[in-house]
């Protein structure tokens, strides 16, 4: 099969590569905290200047390995980083890991967090090596390694099990059990067997528990999905396939494709970091069966939740989880809506690469264009470069920015989402089928020639499976919903027993009435906007009407309150 050489395409200014942007300038250069050498470094030393220092390397790790597969994909170089890794290396303790201590026997939730950081801290240090080829990165992962296999025949003990699997929530079983991603990535640079034995005993000890954190457990089936990367055990992609299947039907994906920080019954808010997991578990999956399933579902969460997640500071964090949309919530520990600068901004960072990385694949000899946002990508000798102009036209271009004069087949997803999709060559109509989800084209490219793919948006509800009544709306990809900023007397009390004045098709096709309202900032997405009438819940002698618009748009201005669950006019 011929190689695909992906090149990195994300320093435009569209969909996802302005979002990208945003993110990383947040955590390069401005906001606040700032990710001084300080505020990072606080946790390896550690110094409590900030809080959750006694997660010891967890900011360290995450900013360390965000940053470094920023860098490897956008083929920068980053000399905060160069600069920062070996002062943090130098802060390693003489048995391996990294906090002020860790106790010899008797585990303690203590001992927990400090574990839990040094698993972040593992992958992290191992992304930047597999970045920047340092020796010594490896060589700290390496002690850190020795230090996880000296402890692990207490850690896999029972007792240890069943003292910490529930009720901990972030100080929990997870705590061990999310190194498994890091184990898995030192026994790919090493072939150490040690680490391998280690990691496929936290695997066989993973467990989804009601209540608990969703993070450290998606962290730990991403990690099993990477032990069958490195070993080829199709067992272990069985068992991440059977985890993924588990969530989805275990009614914890709420409508935007999002995860919520702690598993039913304790659904309060989401998480970013869950909500990066998740994508990225999604599109791993995707990448070992191709099966179009998962590639379907990650799309979307990356349109939606992903996008809502995302603040106008390039944050990401937390978003109230409501039974009909996401209220804005207290500020208060534990509460609403929150920046999560510890955590999930620098997680949500880390998600970008391989958003990025999943734009297109080779099959049988042919390029696939399988996600329509930004990309570029060269097989054959030829380059390809997209251009989203969704949001805006409801279109990508490809162009062919080198050639060969080889014939490389071109195949273009048709998404679920769409009626269909209508591809022009050069300006001139090419008539296409779709067979198994793609679209071929079969020609030998030349330089400048510009693939145009219009896609024909479906406009739909989708019905509540757990509700009766309830829809939600969607146009496209995108998740529509009415915003409390633009839309304020829709939040009228009862706001519950607002009902839409929808036409709904068959099919559960809507004709809604275009809408021109609405801020123009760098995220809206004007071909999804409409009027809807409704009948307010207090007073529905008086229709009134709203403006729907993705939830993705959220990223543009103050963060507000969504509806995006509805009751429709009977």
């Amino acid at each position: 099969m011929a190689a695909v050489q992906r090149q990195s395409g994300a320093k435009a200014d569209n969909f996802l590569s302005e979002r990208y942007r945003l993110t990383l300038d947040r955590v390069r250069k401005r906001g606040t905290p700032a990710y001084s050498r300080e505020l990072v470094l606080a946790d390896a030393i550690p110094n409590p200047v900030r809080r959750f220092t006694e997660f010891s390397g967890d900011v360290s790790g995450r900013y360390i390995g965000a940053l470094s597969c920023a860098a490897a994909d956008r083929h920068d170089d980053y000399a905060e980083l160069r600069a920062l890794v070996p002062e943090l290396i130098r802060l390693q303790k003489p048995g391996g890991y990294f906090a002020a201590s860790f106790a010899p026997h008797g585990i303690t939730k203590e001992d927990m967090a400090v574990l839990w950081g040094n698993g972040r801290l593992l992958i992290g240090l191992l992304e930047y090596a597999r970045w920047s080829q340092d020796a010594d990165a490896i060589a700290a992962a390496k002690r850190m390694g020795g230090f996880l296999a000296r402890i692990a025949p207490e850690m896999n003990s029972e007792t240890v099990r069943k003292q910490f699997e529930s009720g901990s929530f972030a100080m929990g079983y997870i705590c061990w059990t999310q190194i498994i991603e890091g184990l898995a990535e030192l026994y790919r640079v090493t072939q150490a067997a040690e680490y391998r034995q280690v990691a496929e005993e936290m695997a066989e000890r993973t467990v989804r528990k009601p209540g608990e954190h969703s993070h450290g457990f998606l962290s730990s089936v991403r990690g099993i999905m990477s032990l069958f990367e490195v070993t080829g055990e199709r067992r272990w992609l069985d068992r991440a396939e059977q985890e993924w299947q588990g969530v989805m039907e275990s009614g914890n994906v709420l409508a935007p494709g999002s995860i919520p920080e702690a598993w039913k019954p304790k659904v309060r808010r989401t998480e970013g970091c869950a909500e990066a997991d998740w994508l990225r578990l999604s599109l791993g999956l995707w990448v070992q069966t191709r099966n179009l399933d998962y590639l379907e579902h990650a799309e979307k969460t990356l349109f939606n939740e992903f996008c809502m997640n995302q603040f106008a500071t390039g944050d990401f964090g937390h978003r109230m989880a409501g039974t009909t949309g996401s209220p804005i919530g207290g500020n208060q520990e534990g509460g609403g809506t929150a920046r999560a600068w510890w955590c999930c901004t620098l997680h949500g960072l880390r998600a970008f690469p391989d958003a990025f990385e999943r734009v297109f694949h080779s099959q049988n000899e042919a390029l696939a264009y399988d996600l329509p946002i930004e990309g570029q990508c060269a097989m054959e000798g030829c380059t390809f470069a997209a251009e989203s102009a969704l949001e805006s036209e409801a279109a990508v271009r490809l162009r062919v920015k080198s050639a060969s004069g080889k014939a490389v087949p071109l195949l273009i997803r048709e998404p679920k989402w769409a009626w269909g999709i209508e591809v022009t060559v050069n300006g001139r109509h090419v008539a296409t089928e779709n067979e198994g989800g793609y679209h071929r084209l079969s020609r030998s490219w030349k330089t400048g020639d510009v693939i145009a793919i219009e896609y024909r948006m479906r406009t739909r509800i989708e019905r509540d499976p757990s509700r009766t009544g309830y829809v939600s709306i969607w146009h496209g990809p995108w998740l529509l919903g009415v915003d409390e900023a633009l839309n304020p007397f829709f939040f009228d009390e009862p706001l519950q027993l607002n009902r839409l004045r929808v036409r709904v098709l068959k099919e559960d096709v809507v004709d809604l009435e275009r809408a021109s309202e609405g801020p123009m900032h760098s995220f809206a997405v004007l071909q999804a906007r409409f009027r809807v009438s409704y009948l307010p819940g207090g007073y529905p002698i008086t229709p009134s009407s709203a403006i729907l618009r993705p939830v993705a748009e959220q990223t543009g201005f103050e963060t507000t309150s969504w509806e995006y669950w509805f009751r429709l006019e009977s």
